[in-house]
């Protein structure tokens, strides 16, 4: 038994339950969740009556922590192994992957829905199939990304979502180049890690844009 954050029917305000996991399937993983950020689009699943997906909802994309339990054929990691959650891992086959656009990978990587409300059994949807809005998450291999000792897992979990959005799009979405200057609107989580992005690809000057005095002096 587990417990996980989760968004019950449309109007309801999202409670702590318990929850049942099943076995990892094969080429997944179970993660014990240590750190998970709030993304703004997990309050927008809660704002728009659930984004579209089947309720009951299990919130949470931002996740890192340490795999405890593996199940077939998964080769890229094993039983603790520090993770951060990817909610997006290409497949490496899709037309756009084999011509080396993974970015825009068709056939993403995910695992199956394996929680439960322990309540009713009903069948939770994880958002963005990851569900780290809990002690424990069911993966796909390909998204339990192994990162360093040193790195904080506070710190870590916003690689999952947050910075790898900011930063992405100054390094890859639409790439920075060395020497350009780069005007970033917009100074909160994703938009310091634009900045951070942005000086990583070698920018000669960047200009931090808010109306918001504390996210100015971050």
């Amino acid at each position: 038994m587990t417990r996980g954050v989760v968004y019950a029917e449309p109007g309801s305000a999202p409670a702590v339950e318990e929850i049942v996991l099943d076995a990892p399937g094969p080429r997944e993983v179970q993660v014990r969740i240590q750190a998970c950020g709030l993304c703004h689009s997990d309050v927008h699943v809660v704002e728009t009556d659930g984004w579209g997906m089947p309720f009951p909802i299990l919130l949470g994309h931002e996740g890192a922590g340490v795999v405890e339990e593996v199940g077939p054929e998964v080769t890229s990691v094993a039983p603790g192994d520090r993770v951060v959650v990817a909610w997006r891992a290409p497949c490496g086959k899709c037309p756009s992957c084999t011509r080396g656009d993974a970015r825009r990978c068709s056939s993403q990587l995910r695992a199956k829905r394996r929680a439960h409300r322990a309540a009713d059994g009903a069948l939770l949807t994880p958002v963005l199939r990851c569900g780290t809005l809990a002690d424990r998450a069911i993966v796909h291999e390909a998204c339990a990304v192994k990162i360093s000792a040193e790195l904080p897992v506070e710190q870590a979990c916003l690689l999952a979502c947050g910075f790898s959005t900011g930063a992405g799009a100054a390094l890859w979405t639409t790439p920075v180049r060395a020497g350009s200057s780069v005007a970033v609107i917009g100074c909160g989580g994703v938009g310091l890690a634009v900045v951070q992005g942005a000086q990583l690809a070698g920018a000669e000057r960047i200009v931090a844009v808010d109306v918001a005095a504390e996210k100015l002096e971050a």
